[in-house]
């Protein structure tokens, strides 16, 4: 059906955006000792020739923060005439200084989206030092000129048992003491240096990528230490083993983490690391192929990313290295591994955390919005203000990021444009290719407008459409703090910025500035899939990564880019001496203090508390409301689907008042309602959604049980909730089906439901028959039942091609419950179809009475 789509999509994973091995699959040797084997592979003159031609390509028709670097940093290389020179030289080169010359030229920008990564078996090493840095400052209202001037480096984290294993002459510092110099030049002119390679962008994220780089080095992105130790000369604060202002030196081996892969086979690709490419995996099937043999597949709005690929690796190794330093923070897991969340409670009351670590979630985005909605609602409900922590965050899916906002502003979220390159290239990808898929048409328009002009860029265009941008509502509605730092990059710019331009939060930053990394990114290997003809395959395992699409602001930084300058903080919360010995007290109560005054502007007069969780709820079509307890609210306008459908006069005041809204629009089958509370100032204050599911039919079972047959020529008690445009279950007697006609098509998300009323039974078996031909481990018939509780039995989940056959379950647990519900769900993804599914039948009948 669309080859070059579904290739696209099934080899997104296998050129995953950073490679690597897991800590338990390697070993720990000293640098001195493994460096003869960090090589690079041999390359044909031809091989070299053709690498710098693929660079060339990039940085000269798709590279769009080019010209902006030129503007923002004097004198730094314009990387189009340097790979130009390079090329003209090549054949005169070493297949090792045409590595490091392409390195030089890319990591020149300074922009972390820009990465020439280098192959294996060179890429499958990492270099570090059993201790890590950080920055604190204890002057809390410098200005942000002054803040690095006025900061120190110091100890952030040391793990002892290597410092015993591999350096045992030497000693131990303690968390705290001030690093003066290091391998012989002063710490100032140290960093200086290393921000030649490190490439964080603007003050602060050089400064920090520059001093995370002195003690961590993955060799994917960075070359070898040119030396095998390092000398750091400290002086105690006097807070640890030695009175403060000793002076004393330690000199450290470089570790090196030896992946077995790479001793064993010298050119051995590494495994991608799951953390860092975006995917859709399927849950385990009931019967059919087994999960463990399926193959895998990125959502197409997943595909588009901005991350860096340097922090996750960093935070695993911290992870894995027991470098990770102690904080007061709360760290409550949730079902998704990288949200989590708790509650700070101090003098100035109660606050909800949520701490994202990646943009890149395991168990996608539909389910971190889910659990970040679902953890507000039940656990935040009598909190003060929330900090939302993207510290040390690298970036990942823009349309998450896209689709948080809404959660904490009561008006319509924007979300901010892209524009890119004006070149025949560009014009090329976005008309021609599956680009055209990714992208909407505005996308296609703008850059066919600039052709034959000497326009630099295409006009902006949001990468997430307005209504998916603001499908969810506002589930948040107190003060909102989000908390940043120079590690906070790409997509965590993005949220942070757009926070702050769409006014749902106000920013507190760790550095004055976010990392500024602002535009999606793109490997070579998906140009490679969707356009071959210009872009081959690399030699071996080469690979690049080109940032594309400039991200541009909007609101009171309207036009304004997140590249090189990053968020600024409303807000400097630098970590100060005693955070860093206290585990961040005096950041937690800066934050939750300012958060406490918050509470008093007039625009968090007005509140709101939902009767109901986020999700659906069931309602009797003819005789529906909703129950909402409101303060300060003068009237709340309800809008269906929507269109404004009724407008009613609460006139609240600052008690809290319970208001039941009356629903007399509702269709049978779903409705998107939204509620608007408008205060005395006839401002928008607060928005709840909620999904309104109609039923005309309850179905009541008794002793006697329920038959149904679709050869009757009629639907219902069912009723059919289509979540998307595309035509889902319908009547084709004898059945109930999706598809056959011949196939379903892509982007299906089609429920047939049955309301029962299950109070007269004690015990009940549901019974059903099936036909199921589906795209194996991305197309899915779900059959399950729940009840207002939030209580959930899944019977069947699967896909694949399964004859017609019978299926039953036990579902007495809903047995003696009123208003539960029967769910024959079916989603399709956005690539390959299949013939479809068939109900025949289903009953639910009564069973034996329970002991």
């Amino acid at each position: 059906m669309k080859p070059l789509k579904s290739m696209l999509l099934s080899a997104a994973i296998a050129t995953a955006f950073s490679p690597g091995l897991s800590h338990a699959q390697s070993g720990l040797q000293t640098l001195e000792e493994v460096r003869p084997s960090i090589q690079f592979p041999r390359m044909s003159d031809r091989e070299k020739r053709f690498l710098v031609e693929q660079a060339q390509i990039l940085l000269r028709d798709l590279y769009v923060n080019r010209q902006s670097k030129q503007a923002f940093y004097e004198g730094v290389i314009d990387p189009v005439p340097a790979v130009a020179e390079l090329l003209e030289n090549v054949d005169e080169l070493s297949v090792e200084e045409v590595e490091l010359a392409l390195f030089t030229i890319f990591a020149a920008q300074r922009d972390l989206h820009l990465n020439y990564i280098f192959p294996s078996p060179y890429s499958n090493f990492t270099s570090f030092l059993p201790l890590t840095f950080t920055r604190t400052v204890d002057f809390p209202f410098l200005t942000e000129a002054s803040i690095l001037k006025f900061s120190k480096v110091r100890i952030n984290s040391i793990n002892a048992s290597l410092f015993e294993e591999f350096a045992s002459d030497q000693a131990v510092p303690d968390v705290g003491d001030v690093v003066l110099s290091y391998n012989g030049l002063p710490i100032r002119d140290a960093i200086e240096e290393e921000q030649k390679t490190a490439q964080g962008a603007n003050d602060f994220g050089g400064f920090t990528r520059a001093i995370g780089q002195m003690t961590f080095v993955r060799h994917l992105l960075t070359p070898v230490p040119e030396e095998n130790e390092v000398t750091i000369t400290l002086k105690a604060s006097g807070e640890g083993s030695r009175p403060k202002g000793e002076v004393y030196s330690i000199t450290l081996p470089w570790l090196t983490e030896t992946p077995f892969t790479a001793e064993s086979t010298p050119n051995a690709l590494s495994t991608p690391s799951a953390l860092s490419t975006p995917s859709t995996l399927s849950a385990p099937l009931t019967e059919g192929v087994l999960r463990n043999e399926a193959p895998e597949k990125i959502n197409l709005r997943e595909l588009i990313q901005s991350k860096e690929l340097w922090q996750e690796e960093f935070n695993q190794f911290t992870d894995a290295y027991d470098l990770e330093r102690k904080t007061e923070y709360p760290s409550n897991p949730t079902a998704e591994p990288t949200l989590n969340w708790g509650i700070i409670s101090n003098e100035y009351g109660d606050y909800g955390y949520l701490q994202l670590e990646s943009f890149v979630p395991a168990l996608g985005n539909d389910v971190t919005l889910a659990e970040a909605q679902r953890i507000i609602y039940e656990e935040f409900g009598d909190t003060k203000g929330l900090i939302f922590d993207v510290r040390n965050n690298g970036g990942g899916s823009v349309d998450l990021a896209d689709r948080l906002y809404q959660l904490f502003m009561p008006t319509t979220a924007q979300a901010p444009g892209g524009r890119v390159l004006n070149t025949d290239l560009n014009r090329t990808l976005l008309n021609e290719t599956l680009f055209r898929d990714i992208f909407s048409q505005d996308w296609v328009d703008n850059i066919n407008a600039v052709a034959g002009t000497d326009a630099l860029y295409s006009a902006d265009a949001p990468f997430t459409d307005q209504g998916r941008a603001n499908q969810l509502g506002q589930s948040y509605y107190k003060p909102v703090a989000v908390l940043a730092n120079a590690r906070s990059y790409s997509a965590s710019d993005l949220f942070t910025c757009s926070m702050q331009d769409n006014e749902a939060a106000w920013v507190y930053g760790e550095d004055p500035r976010t990392g500024a990394g602002g535009a999606n990114v793109w490997e070579h290997d998906i140009f490679n899939l969707v356009l071959p003809e210009v872009f081959p395959p690399l030699p071996l395992d080469h690979r690049m990564r080109v940032s594309w699409g400039q991200l541009v602001r909007f609101g009171k930084n309207e036009g304004g880019i997140i590249e090189d300058f990053g968020c600024e903080a409303d807000i400097n919360v630098s970590q100060t001496t005693d955070d860093l010995f206290n585990n961040n007290v005096d950041q937690i109560k800066t934050i939750t203090q300012s958060l406490f005054l918050r509470n008093f502007d007039k625009r968090y007069y007005a509140n709101v508390e939902p009767s109901t969780g986020p999700g659906s709820v069931i309602v009797d079509a003819e005789n529906a409301s909703y129950d909402l307890t409101v303060s300060n609210t003068k009237l709340i306008n309800v809008y269906s689907d929507g269109e404004l459908v009724d407008s009613v006069p609460v006139y609240t005041a600052f008690k809290p008042r319970s208001v039941s809204v009356a629903l007399n629009t509702l269709a049978t089958g779903s409705n998107n309602i939204t509620f608007e509370g408008v205060d005395y100032f006839d401002k928008t204050v607060w928005n709840v959604k909620r999904q309104f599911v109609a039923y005309e039919t309850k179905l009541v079972i008794d002793e006697s049980g329920y038959e149904k047959s679709f050869s009757d020529g009629i639907t219902s008690p069912m009723t059919i909730i289509n979540n998307t445009a595309q035509p889902g279950w319908t009547l084709a007697e004898p059945y109930l089906q999706v598809g056959f006609n011949p196939t379903y098509v892509d982007n299906v998300n089609s429920d047939a439901t049955v309301l029962l009323d299950l109070t007269n039974l004690e015990t009940a078996t549901l019974a059903f028959e099936m036909e199921i031909d589906t795209e194996a481990f991305f197309d899915f018939i779900d059959v399950y039942v729940e009840d207002q509780e939030g209580n959930r039995q899944t019977v069947l989940r699967t896909s694949g091609a399964i004859r017609s056959q019978p299926y039953d379950a036990d579902i007495s647990e809903f047995a003696g419950k009123d208003n539960v519900v029967l769910h024959f769900l079916f989603t399709s993804d956005g690539s390959v179809t299949a013939p479809g599914v068939r109900l025949e039948n289903f009953s639910i009948t009564a069973g034996v009475e329970r002991e």
